[in-house]
């Protein structure tokens, strides 16, 4: 090979987790809205795999009820368009386990046998966290366990509140940022809010370069897209084409 010939350089991985709310309070419409949206930003998450050589998108999908359980990247992270692929419509029923998801997802937020092991590294992740209600578990000893992983600290952390009964407080809690909190009420707007959500704080997190978990501002990520979202909230209130669910 000559000094000129082209070397391929391995893209650094930008990991999008969603933990989702499938308690039986989502059943319906609201259910319904989670699944068309994640089939919608799908293409979208491609898109920008295909316009970024430097990091690569990669997903997993939380479901939490009577338990927590991953329905995409349980072995393993896949790309948009596995996901897409593979992808089945979940259903909702049970009780609302957010602790047990955090516990999990903090097992998998791990370079020696979790998501972030990927030999040529990793930006900071996203994780995007939706409920519609309180935790029916005990959320806090999950969540101070996610406190003190380094991948959290770094990682782009959001969430939407769906309905009147859900505890605002808690997602607060979870993202550290109420900017970063989202809530509504409506089966529509939340089609368009999870969209709009995880394609913006993918393009924060995807954009960035490989961190450091000793960063000095390690909410610099969250903040950023906190940001982002002031920036574009216009967008949640336009129209969307009604052959692609695009803005």
């Amino acid at each position: 090979m000559g000094m000129l010939d082209k070397v391929e350089i391995p893209r650094k991985m930008c990991a999008v987790i969603f933990l989702l709310d499938t308690s039986g309070s989502m059943d319906g419409a609201p259910i319904g809205a989670v699944n068309s949206a994640i089939e919608n930003v799908l293409p979208e998450l491609i898109t920008m795999n295909e316009n970024n050589p430097d990091n690569e998108i990669r997903v997993a999908v939380m479901k939490f009820d009577f338990d927590a359980e991953w329905v995409v990247g349980g072995d393993e992270l896949l790309t948009p368009e596995e996901v897409k692929n593979s992808w089945n419509d979940l259903d909702a029923n049970g009780y609302t386990s957010m602790g047990a998801a955090f516990e999990a997802l903090n097992e998998k937020l791990s370079t020696s046998h979790g998501f972030m092991r990927r030999a040529s590294g990793s930006v900071a992740p996203v994780l995007f966290l939706l409920s519609d209600g309180a935790p029916t578990d005990d959320y806090q000893a999950g969540l101070q366990k996610l406190k003190a992983n380094n991948w959290y600290k770094i990682a782009v952390r959001v969430a939407v509140g769906y309905s009147e009964k859900c505890n605002d407080d808690v997602l607060r809690d979870f993202t550290g940022n109420s900017e970063t909190v989202l809530h509504t009420d409506d089966p529509a707007e939340l089609k368009r809010m999870i969209k709009f959500i995880a394609v913006t704080s993918s393009r924060v997190a995807s954009q960035g370069s490989g961190l450091s978990t000793e960063s000095d501002n390690p909410d610099d990520n969250t903040q950023k897209t906190a940001d982002a979202i002031t920036a574009q909230g216009g967008a949640l209130n336009a129209p969307m084409d009604e052959d692609d669910g695009k803005w």
